[in-house]
Formats: C-alpha cells, sequence, structure tokens
C-alpha cells in the first residue's frame, strides 16, 4: 500500500493550483486530461482518482523479499529482510510479513486484515516469538513503525476513497511520469487514528493510479511522512516500484528515513489460503517462511 511534502503543503497547492488553471474539472465532468491510448481511463473528478487509487490491487496476490535500510534521528544505519505477501479476497485483502534478520527480530510475524465491509473492522494481530504468542495491535497502535522502520503499521492499509474529503490541485510530473495532484482530508477521526495520518497530499500516476509521491500531516504535532516511490516497472502485469523510500519531517526537516528494496516480486502467483489464515501465524508446519515466487505463467 503503500501510496507526504518536501515544501510546505501550502506552497504546493498554490503552485498546482496556478499549473491547473484553466484545466477542465470536476465542475465540467469533463475528462481532466486527453486520453494517452485508445484504453485509457477517463477521470473527470478527484473522487474517481481516488476510486482508482483504491482499487488498482484487486484480484492480485503477490510475495517479494524486502530489504528494509533505516536511518534514524542521530544518523545510525538498521536493516531488515523480511518476506511480505498479501491476497485479495473479493474487496477485502489479507498481508502478511515475517522477519528473517536481524536475529533479535528473527520470525516475528505480522499479519492483517484490510477490511473494506464497515461490518469487518481492520485487524493486526502480530506473532512473538520469545513468548510463542499472537497479540492484538491496537487500532490506537497502528500508527507505530512497522519493524521500526519510518513505515508506520497502518499504512500498510489502503485508503479508501469514500473515507476522504479530496480537491483536485492539477496534473504535473513526478520522476518522468505524469500525475493527477490530490488534495485529501480523512473525513473522520477514526481514519486518522487508522492509518496515524491526517490530511496531506496524493500524486497518483495517471494511467495505473499508482501513487508515486505522498505528503502527509502525522498526527504528531509538526511531523510529516513523505513517500517517493523509484524504478517503476511492470511485473506480471502491475505497475510496481523496485524501491521506495519513507521520510519523517519535523519542522521541515527530515530527520529520519527508511529505505525499501524488493526482491523477486511476483504477482498472480496463486498463493495458499492457508497462509493468511491466523492459525498459520507462528506455525511450525506453515510453508510461509521457506517460500520463494516464480514468475506468472507466460511471464
Amino acid at each position: 500500500m503503500i501510496s507526504i511534502s518536501k515544501t510546505s503543503l501550502v506552497a504546493l497547492a498554490t503552485a498546482a493550483l496556478v499549473s491547473a488553471a484553466g484545466m477542465a474539472t470536476a465542475d465540467t465532468k469533463a475528462p481532466i486530461l486527453e486520453q494517452a491510448t485508445p484504453t485509457s481511463p477517463l477521470m473527470t473528478d478527484c473522487h474517481e482518482i481516488m476510486k482508482g487509487v483504491q482499487n488498482r490491487y484487486n484480484g492480485y496476490d503477490s510475495w517479494r523479499i524486502v530489504h528494509m535500510k533505516i536511518t534514524d534521528e542521530t544518523g545510525a544505519i538498521k536493516t531488515r529482510r523480511i518476506a511480505a505477501a498479501h491476497k485479495n479476497y473479493g474487496i477485502n485483502r489479507r498481508l502478511r510479513s515475517l522477519v528473517f534478520d536481524p536475529a533479535e527480530l528473527q520470525d516475528i510475524e505480522s499479519y492483517v486484515r484490510d477490511s473494506f465491509e464497515p461490518s469487518v473492522p481492520d485487524k493486526v494481530w502480530v506473532y512473538l516469538p520469545s513468548a510463542e504468542k499472537v497479540i492484538d495491535v491496537k487500532s490506537e497502535d497502528l500508527s507505530q513503525r512497522l519493524y521500526g522502520s519510518d513505515l508506520a503499521v497502518g499504512e500498510m492499509l489502503i485508503r479508501q476513497a469514500a473515507d476522504y474529503d479530496c480537491k483536485l490541485l492539477g496534473t504535473g510530473e513526478f520522476n518522468g511520469y505524469p500525475v493527477y495532484k490530490l488534495y485529501v482530508n480523512p473525513k473522520t477521526e477514526d481514519e486518522v487514528i487508522r492509518l496515524g495520518l491526517r490530511d496531506g497530499e496524493l500524486w497518483a500516476d495517471t494511467e495505473t493510479f499508482m501513487p508515486i509521491y505522498s505528503s502527509f500531516n502525522a498526527d504528531a504535532p509538526n511531523e510529516q511522512r513523505v513517500l517517493e516511490t523509484l524504478d517503476l516497472r511492470w511485473v506480471d502485469g502491475v505497475f510496481a516500484p523496485a524501491r521506495y523510500r519513507v521520510s519523517t519531517i519535523k519542522e521541515g526537516r527530515v530527520v529520519s528515513f527508511s529505505d525499501f528494496e524488493t526482491e523477486g516480486e511476483h504477482f498472480n502467483i496463486g498463493l495458499p489460503d492457508s497462509w493468511f489464515e491466523i492459525d498459520d501465524l507462528g506455525s511450525t508446519t506453515s510453508e510461509f517462511r521457506n517460500f520463494r515466487s516464480e514468475p506468472a505463467a507466460g511471464n
């Protein structure tokens, strides 16, 4: 889920609004951009773009190894290596991860139920091998960092378009990709608790809706979180980054950042349902730990 500001939100919004002058907007219901190809999606307002971002992984499963390099406020560097997988169940999604190293975190696992149904709440569980116990992560703890990185637990959850007010700031380019620039604001305090983030900007690729850059105010005072995706490429029909960085900014200064690099990433590979059941967490018979992905048929 991945999809936060190097300059102030006010400056970004002003620049984007100036560049957007004279463009078609939701008021006219004309396409925001002309079709780049005959099959390009035609968006007329920011809510349609938000739905595109929300639904971009529907129908997929995925697996990857993630190499994490964490640079903290003192400049000290820590590394993590984890396996991460997800699988969709209709409109809902489940995610699982396992730490390979360092030794002090080895075999810790996390399991997430990312739900789009109001009657089925999001849930996060963590398996602690030292206690041989699965514990519930409370909703107010979702802003804690994933394995010590700048990525919060809640940020693994997909933003649902219906939970946000949005405003189209315009279009532009980021790292060579055309993007829609949106200002988004959660409608409820529950959503702030869920992600640990408040209002901010989201820049999404105009063809695939992949969030390429985002800048959000964190729930903590004077703190922002920036996400940048790097080395985007197509894998098994999915547009995804080979690398991305999450930075924490306090009072306009980058104080820490985490780099993530994927290895062996593949989509649509038919992962077993048993991996995405709570009883498989910490199981000595689970095949999740030793799995390595192979390309989907035809790739």
